[in-house]
């Protein structure tokens, strides 16, 4: 429920935006048997926004390859999968649907509650608190695509939502749970789960670390 209500929290601030800006909340897509679900995508001239929500508060600790962040409150401390990672997964399944490869911006966002305070390593992607979202969106200003295009994508999300009943639901979170129980089994053989290569223990400027073998192709590590 937490959850669901940091995702109204982030819906009303988007409602900021101008009409130019499409937006979907709580999608259900399928395609071939694969489904995914994302929180919010922002349809508009300047290219597509998928929003990842967190409903988290408290201090935010993570990196931008970690497999996991930690949530720090006090003395409680609990992790979970890193929100760049699962959004990365989303823009894949987006830019299948869509037919598109880098000729239209994907532009993914993370947002957390305006109660976390975020202490995170990341250089490459957006993570803001929900006050900041729109600031995020609408530093792009760079026209991108027509209004037929954008017209084209939003019937193309609307093709492929589906009513996500119960039953739809327990078996995407079902298949979630089988894509993590792989990567568990990967990482305690020692393989990478990105690419498949081997990971090697590395030392860094924060410690020791596992990499993946491929690297620089393959980014992927794990402390």
């Amino acid at each position: 429920m937490k959850g669901k209500f940091s995702e109204e929290l982030a819906y009303r601030k988007m409602l900021e935006l101008p009409d130019e800006y499409h937006i979907f909340n709580d999608l259900f897509l399928e395609n071939n048997g694969y489904t995914t679900q994302i929180d919010h995508v922002v349809v508009s001239p300047y290219g597509v926004f998928v929003i990842e929500t967190k409903g988290y508060k408290g201090w935010i600790l993570g990196g931008e390859n970690s497999d996991y962040w930690t949530q720090v409150i006090y003395k409680f401390k609990a992790q979970f999968y890193n929100p760049i990672k699962q959004n990365d997964g989303h823009v894949r399944f987006l830019r299948h649907i869509l037919h598109e490869s880098t000729s239209i911006p994907i532009i993914p966002i993370v947002v957390f509650n305006n109660e976390a305070e975020l202490k995170i390593n990341v250089q490459h992607h957006i993570v803001v608190n929900r006050y900041y979202l729109t600031d995020a969106i609408m530093r792009y200003r760079d026209i991108v695509m027509i209004e037929e295009t954008r017209q084209r994508i939003i019937k193309t999300l609307n093709n492929y939502l589906v009513y996500a009943d119960k039953e739809k639901k327990a078996h995407h979170i079902e298949n979630i749970y089988v894509r993590e129980n792989r990567t568990s089994r990967l990482l305690n053989n020692g393989i990478c789960p990105e690419c498949g290569g081997h990971l090697v223990q590395r030392n860094g400027r924060y410690g020791s670390f596992y990499g993946c073998s491929n690297y620089p192709k393959c980014r992927y590590t794990i402390k």
